[in-house]
């Protein structure tokens, strides 16, 4: 079987021949790569100045950098000139391309070119499911981190909270090195927390957690990216779990909301 298509499309800039150098060793699964550049770029006129077709020409470089790294890596390499005065400009060639590859991976660079560029194609990103990535000066690249599902959902199952709450508090505990906890612990920390339910007769008894329970839940989080799974080195037999950039934020921003209506505990986090 063919292994799935990667589509990586970046905004053009003078620099990005050295972020797609730094991508290639963390995307190490790019297979298509497309290059949005303004029309402009290729548009000598006689109103630019000095600095303007220097920055012009620095682009054109940076594309050809590019073009000729992806070849020497076996990764097709084309460009897309486009005209960013509309959202449009910028929607209809990334839809072009997803009909023609509906089922690859998706991954966007929004580091360089115009803002509007940059936004459409952050847009498009989370239209077709792709990750975005930004890189600025010489920091490395970095994922957008864009929520796998609303923080208002988290309390469908306070469970989720405290999951996270646990995680998130080991992970202060140890910002040195990222905090992993072992699977058995992390489901007995978690089930102390008795979850009320309300039966027929409005009375609210404690909720007893299950094994069987608690693994549907980390499966969860796992699928929205807010925890992470590995196993132990030492005993592969072993899961061991800590909490994501995306899960942290997610905590953050649900903190926020409640703090906003005046709630002064949650389960999980008070």
């Amino acid at each position: 079987m063919d292994p799935q298509e990667h589509i990586h499309i970046i905004s053009a800039g003078d620099s990005i021949h050295k972020t797609y150098a730094a991508v290639l060793k963390d995307l190490r699964t790019i297979t298509h790569t497309f290059i949005f550049a303004e029309k402009e770029i290729y548009t000598n006129s006689t109103r630019d100045d000095n600095k303007k077709r220097a920055w012009k020409c620095a682009i054109r470089d940076a594309i050809d950098e590019v073009n000729t790294l992806s070849l020497s890596k076996k990764i097709s390499c084309a460009l897309v000139p486009i005209d960013v005065a509309t959202f449009d400009a910028v929607r209809d060639p990334v839809l072009g391309i997803f009909s023609e590859h509906p089922d690859a991976r998706y991954s966007f660079d929004i580091s360089a070119g115009s803002k509007r560029l940059s936004l459409g194609l952050f847009s498009m990103s989370l239209w077709v499911e792709g990750d975005a990535y930004y890189a600025f000066g010489n920091s490395p690249s970095r994922r957008v981190p864009v929520p796998s599902l609303p923080t208002r959902n988290l309390p469908a199952n306070p469970h989720y909270l405290v999951i996270l709450t646990i995680l998130f508090r080991g992970q202060e505990r140890g910002r040195e090195a990222r905090t992993l906890m072992p699977k058995e612990t992390l489901f007995n920390e978690t089930k102390v927390w008795q979850m009320p339910v309300r039966d027929a007769d409005g009375e609210t008894p404690p909720q007893e957690l299950t094994p069987l329970a608690f693994s549907r839940l980390i499966a969860a989080l796992m699928r929205w990216n807010l925890i992470r799974e590995e196993s132990n080195p030492e005993n592969e037999q072993e899961k061991l779990y800590s909490i994501t950039p995306d899960g942290e934020l997610a905590l953050f921003v649900y903190s926020a909301r409640m703090k906003k209506r005046g709630v002064a505990a949650t389960p999980g986090l008070s």
